[in-house]
């Protein structure tokens, strides 16, 4: 299992989006969020996922599609 670390930005037409609970159903992630400022006008979030690496990549070319801005901040696998 890997986990991975990343700064998640969004926009302001995400601020009421489940995206996090929908990553975690469509790519099966736990998903830790260890800080977050989300507003109306826009927001961020640090996250750790945790999951097969190759799902967590998935969910990242997923964020990227619906316009996430996606910055790696760690990466530590676990064995």
């Amino acid at each position: 299992m890997a986990v991975e670390r990343f700064n998640l930005t969004f926009n302001t037409l995400m601020y009421n989006q489940p995206i996090v609970y929908n990553l975690g159903k469509k790519y099966r992630l736990i998903t830790v969020i260890e800080k977050a400022n989300v507003s109306e006008e826009a927001g961020w979030m640090q996250v750790a996922f945790n999951g097969d690496g190759e799902e967590i990549q998935r969910a990242i070319a997923d964020l990227n599609t619906i316009g996430v801005i996606v910055t790696p901040t760690e990466i530590a696998t676990l064995t």
